[in-house]
Order: structure tokens, then C-alpha cells, then sequence
């Protein structure tokens, strides 16, 4: 498991989640059929780390994605657990802090691997597209 750093939560979490969401629908789902967020902001624990953590002080974006195609700009960072491959497709600024996007890809883009994983660590989802 991952040690990361203590984060700051922001204290607005609704209003950042809806900058975010209505961003990402208008910037990044042109080529994605389906999508789903998960993780820090799904949950209301999106914030800012004490210190760097993967190159970030902001909380990634987790979306797990079926894409139409993956394009050139996706930055592939490599295939994580037993089912999904991880890019880094953009990033957005919340009060002067970067906050990655990363696409989770499901091996073969069998969604049925992220229903599973899901089920087993009670994720909070929500369908984003």
C-alpha cells in the first residue's frame, strides 16, 4: 500500500466537484463511450498534500473510462492491480494547485472488471457519461 502525504480537504467540496465534473464532461469525454468517478472526489475527500505526491500537491482525478480511442496526448503511466492500465489526460487548477486527471482503463476495456473491483472495495461511484 501507498503512504501518502496528510491532505487538506477542501472545505467546499460540492462547488469544486461541480467545477470539475461540468469541465472534464466539456474538455475530455468527446472520446470516451463511457465514465465513471471514483476516489477523492467522489467521496468528499478531494484536497491539497502537505507535501508532493507523484509529482502533484493536489488530489488526482480518478475516472474509470471506456474510450473510443486513446489519443496522443494521454500520458500512459502503466497497467496498476489485475485490471486497469492508468494515462494522465490533463490536469485542472483549483485556487493555484494542479490537479491531475487520470484515466483508469480496464484491461480489454471490459467494464466488468471495474464492477467487480468496485464491489469488493465498496467504492463511491458515480456515471459521469
Amino acid at each position: 500500500m501507498i503512504n501518502k502525504p496528510n491532505k487538506t480537504i477542501y472545505k467546499n467540496q460540492k462547488q469544486i466537484r461541480k467545477k470539475i465534473i461540468k469541465k472534464i464532461r466539456d474538455k475530455f469525454l468527446d472520446k470516451v463511450k463511457e465514465a465513471y468517478l471514483i476516489g477523492s472526489l467522489a467521496e468528499g475527500k478531494f484536497g491539497i498534500y502537505d507535501k508532493e505526491f507523484e509529482g502533484y500537491f493536489g488530489s488526482d482525478i480518478d475516472i474509470v473510462a471506456i474510450p473510443a480511442e486513446i489519443t496522443i496526448k494521454w500520458k500512459y503511466e502503466g497497467d496498476f492491480y489485475d485490471w486497469h492500465s492508468l494515462y494522465n489526460i490533463g490536469e485542472i487548477k483549483i485556487k493555484d494547485t494542479l490537479h491531475p486527471i487520470m484515466f483508469m482503463i480496464p484491461f480489454e476495456q471490459d467494464i466488468n472488471l471495474f464492477w467487480k473491483k468496485a464491489k469488493e472495495l465498496n467504492w463511491k461511484i458515480e456515471k459521469l457519461k
